[in-house]
């Protein structure tokens, strides 16, 4: 004990010396010295207090940033916070303290990841475990303050790693933080730069209107003199108005820029940056969008020019901004001469300062320039130049196939990017000049950019730009494989319907991430995703180590990035076997070797509408590619063929033009059960009537969404429990709302006695629960769906073509909170085997042109539903209430759900009278989307009937034997 307090004394006196040489600002050796000495000395304590411990260590970290060894700080820093944290006399200010600036001086020594999981979100978890305790004010005040800071670092980082995951999540966290009331008042005067970085995060992620908000929080918080704080507000806003397009505002952004910019004080070191980056990204918009004069854009170029030259050394990148808008104007006017120079200088300074950016503009540039100049032999050198940026020395080692290939991309969504743009600019010439060799350039290009986005999934803001990206290399890979059509090469269709099914499913999951869809995972699912992030996270971090590690590092770096790989591939395993994950936005992938071999006589057709319409014809033994031509013409034709069929006039013409554009698709289609998933506007076209218009072929029919969620495993269960759900509208005129208004009938009336009668009838027949009138609302519904295995809906839906996420299913009530939307339903975790849709245009909605039809059945395939009966048009009551008693009697005696619908729409045909109500729009527009098999096994009932038989025989026995006269 007395040589601890000896060596407690010593080590302060050497500390105050150390401290006061601190203070004066001399960071030199003699200070660290003094203060290794202190620590040596401190050290040998075996007990030392929580403040001492806290006090020898804060001044290291002091010392330690101020001097700039970076590295020693880390050390310093993990040392203390691994002592402290299990010190019983712990102050978590100054932990908390400690793990963020551990945080800082990792993302100063090119450490995002470490930072991320070292420091940033276990001081994230630390924090939140604190304030669910029972803590004083001054403390909670104290953390809400680190919370802010931290995740403001959060976001920050987050943008760097381009890790969209870590990015969404903090960005939620950070706006549940500023929607609590109790923020302290010491976190206001961090809360300007906090908001900035948020604000731009929410336009990384597409949440523009939040962005907004975020802005305007800001400028509530600001003087009216702080310049620079508007000058970045403007920056901000002008990134929202070119991502809109709304070159109006872009303009008005620029001249108020002008005008800010000239009252901000000289020595200013940000304003400069601020300054430039707005003329530049507003001149080049207009540049694009040809809608700038010469005059303007040449005196854009000549201030960025200044601005280069001003005594602040990183400004000089400003010229990179000039001489990008010299280049683009050059070749938009097709004036060549002076043209090489400033690819050349631009491609220079690039590497200087190391800008990806530019690098790849650059790329792009000189890719242009070739083609205008015809010098087709210059774009072999230019695609390889890109290509061994990313470690690739040879376009035709580029392989979907090979695993090795794929585990070693280093490439970002940027470098992806990059790729689909070179794939365009590419297939745009290959298609004038006929150049097949140039087709094949682009498909791998296009390949590449595919396999980059895949290995990034974790990385994906979801925002439009990314669905652009998907959306172009889809349409460049289906483009390309109809250039070379005379070769149908099985692997190649393959590789294309594999890569294109798995970006359609992250396209969608982008537009509902844009739309505010939250899917709420169950604990034991969202423990599976955190770690699968983690892992993530650290092979981003190996693969970017590798990239810039040394030649000696890189075989025990790559040992650690496979077994990383493995890992990874244990918990996808692992995420796969759980039943209860069944979203769509996962992270397995598609294989349509996989779904062939679990084919029997079955046919899917898989339909692509990229301006081109394209189908691929699936069945067991092949895989066919059909280019069925410019959309054009196929969409005018069915706008016009759903127009007539839904009002009943006649349909004959555009349906001779439907089909003559779908008829190589018809000829490959026998009597098999056939499985069409469409997209675009031929979706709203029921396929029976256009191969099985009679409905006598012996074949069934039936839809899907995705490939992805074909499942082949029947369900031979014989659990079943059924509920209806029919409300009523009790409707005046004090609670009439637009959704009402929308669906009053010629008569005023709204209820549909029909569908009423047809829920009750179905249930009885199924022997299931019935919420009927007023028990059929909206929280019923929710609290009660999960209970059962087939779902019948008898109600009003509204679809909203403008914006599909507010369609609804009208439920009992006379409020908008009464009624079920799409993002409701997307949350919803069902256990049905069928939910069938009695209500109108369910299977109907507006034609996306990243989605195909958006619509209510798709949202209940999201939700758990295996299957969907919707309508594609509004259907008439009593004839829809036909329809529905047969589909289920049929059910009812096991026969399948497609054969079921099949004959309950026949059975329709052969008894109306009316020729009239034989017209399609009385039976056409309900369709089967997703699971086909039987919902009760048709073996029951065989059993039912040979026990009944036996029961009855042994009964005539028994009375036979009984009137038998005595002998």
């Amino acid at each position: 004990m007395e040589s601890d307090s000896l060596n407690l004394i010593e080590s302060n006196i050497i500390l105050d010396s150390a401290i006061s040489r601190i203070k004066l600002g001399e960071f030199d050796k003699k200070t660290g010295q003094l203060l290794d000495s202190a620590l040596t000395l401190f050290n040998g304590i075996k007990n030392p207090s929580a403040q001492d411990l806290a006090n020898i260590y804060s001044y290291f970290d002091v010392y330690t940033y101020q001097s700039q060894q970076l590295d020693k700080n880390i050390v310093y820093n993990k040392a203390f916070i691994k002592r402290y944290i299990k010190h019983k006399g712990r102050n978590y200010q100054k932990l908390s303290m400690a793990m963020s600036n551990l945080g800082y001086s990792l993302m100063d020594v090119g450490e995002p990841y470490a930072a991320i999981s070292e420091s940033l979100l276990p001081l994230q978890k630390l924090i939140d475990s604190l304030l669910n305790e029972k803590i004083g004010d001054t403390l909670k005040s104290q953390l809400k303050v680190a919370q802010l800071i931290n995740y403001r670092q959060l976001v920050i980082t987050a943008q760097e790693l381009e890790n969209g995951e870590i990015l969404r999540a903090s960005v939620d966290d950070f706006e549940r933080f500023l929607n609590n009331k109790e923020i302290p008042k010491q976190a206001l005067e961090f809360m300007p730069y906090a908001l900035s970085n948020l604000a731009d995060a929410c336009i990384e992620l597409g949440n523009f209107n939040k962005a907004k908000e975020h802005i305007e929080y800001w400028k509530s918080l600001i003087e009216p003199d702080k310049y620079i704080d508007k000058l970045m507000m403007i920056d901000l806003e002008s990134k929202i108005h070119k991502k809109n397009k709304d070159y109006k505002k872009l303009n008005e952004s620029y001249k108020n820029a002008e005008i800010i910019y000239k009252k901000i004080e000289k020595e200013n070191r940000f304003k400069n940056t601020f300054y430039a980056s707005l003329l530049y990204r507003i001149s080049s918009s207009n540049l694009e969008n040809q809608n700038i004069k010469d005059d303007k854009l040449n005196d854009v170029i000549n201030k960025l020019k200044t601005l280069s030259q001003s005594k602040v050394k990183t400004d000089t990148v400003f010229m990179l901004y000039a001489q990008d808008l010299i280049i683009s104007k050059l070749l938009n006017k097709q004036q060549f001469d002076s043209l090489p120079y400033y690819l050349d200088a631009q491609f220079s300074l690039a590497q200087d300062f190391s800008k990806t950016d530019f690098l790849n503009k650059n790329l792009l540039h000189q890719m242009k320039f070739s083609f205008l100049r015809g010098n087709i032999g210059a774009t072999e050198s230019i695609i390889q130049r890109f290509l061994q940026r990313i470690s690739i020395y040879d376009i035709n080692t580029i392989n979907a196939k090979d695993e090795d290939f794929k585990n070693n991309l280093y490439g970002s969504i940027n470098t992806a990017q990059t790729a689909i743009e070179l794939s365009n600019i590419v297939l745009n010439y290959a298609v004038k000049s006929e150049n097949k060799v140039l087709v094949d350039k682009s498909y791998k290009l296009a390949l590449l950019a595919a396999m980059l986005v895949d290995v990034n999934k974790s990385k994906l803001n979801y925002n439009l730009l990314e669905k652009n990206l998907i959306d172009n290399i889809n349409k460049n890979l289906l483009s390309a494989r109809a250039l070379n059509q005379s070769s149908d090469n099985k692997d190649t269709n393959e590789e294309i319907l594999n890569i294109v099914e798995q970006n359609l499913t992250s396209q969608l999951t982008i537009r509902n991430s844009i739309n505010n869809v939250i899917y709420e995972y169950p604990i034991e699912i969202q423990k599976i995703l955190d770690s699968l992030n983690i892992i993530e996270i650290k092979l981003s971090g190996l693969k970017s180590n590798i990239t810039n590690s040394e030649e000696k590092n890189i075989d025990s770096l790559k040992q650690s990035l496979q077994n990383l790989q493995i890992k990874k591939s244990d918990v996808l395993l692992e995420l796969k076997g759980n039943p209860l994950y069944r979203d769509l936005n996962n992270a397995l992938t598609f294989n349509v070797s996989e779904l062939k071999s679990s084919l029997l006589e079955d046919i899917i057709v898989r339909f692509y509408d990229y301006e081109n319409l394209y189908a691929f014809v699936i069945s067991k033994t092949e895989t066919k590619f059909l280019n069925l031509g410019n959309s054009k013409k196929m969409d005018k034709a069915i706008a016009s063929f759903t127009k007539s069929i839904s009002t009943i006039k006649d349909f004959e013409d555009d349906f001779k033009t439907i089909i003559s554009v779908l008829n190589p698709v018809i000829e490959n289609l026998d009597e098999s059960n056939v499985t069409i998933i469409p997209d675009g506007k031929i979706a709203f076209v029921p396929f029976e009537l256009l191969i099985n218009r009679d409905l006598e072929k012996e074949m069934t029919l039936n839809y899907n969404t995705s490939l992805k969620l074909i499942d082949n495993e029947k369900d031979d269960s014989t659990s079943r429990l059924l509920a209806s759900y029919a409300p009523t509208y009790s409707v005046s005129d004090g609670n009439r709302n637009e959704y009402i208004a929308s669906i009053e009938r010629s008569n005023s009336t709204y209820d549909l006695p029909f569908a009423s009668e047809e829920a009750s009838y179905i249930t009885y027949l199924f022997d299931g629960d019935l919420y009927k009138g007023n028990s059929a609302t909206k929280t019923e519904f929710i609290n009660t769906a999960p209970n059962y295995s087939e779902l019948h809906l008898a109600m009003h839906a509204i679809v909203d073509e403008n914006n599909e996420y507010n369609s609804k299913l009208l439920f009992s009530g006379n409020s908008g909170d009464d009624y079920l939307d799409l993002n409701a339903i997307y949350n919803l975790n069902l256990n049905a085997e069928l939910t069938t849709l009695s209500a109108c245009n369910t299977g109907y909605g507006r034609i996306d042109p990243f989605e195909g039809v958006m619509s209510l059945s798709r949202a209940f395939q999201y939700a758990g539903s295996k299957a969907t009966v919707t309508s594609l048009w509004r259907v008439p009551d009593k004839e829809t209430s036909i329809i529905m008693k047969m589909f289920y009697e049929n059910l009812k005696i096991g026969e399948s759900k497609s054969e079921s619908l099949k004959r309950a729409k026949l059975h329709y045909l052969n008894t109306v009278d009316d020729p009239n109500l034989k017209h399609p729009y009385y039976w056409a527009g309900f369709i089967l989307t997703g699971d086909t098999s039987a919902i009760v096994s048709p073996t029951n009932y065989w059993l039912y009937g040979i026990v009944s038989f036996a029961l009855i025989l042994i009964v005539f026995l028994i009375a036979k034997r009984r009137l038998k006269p005595k002998s």
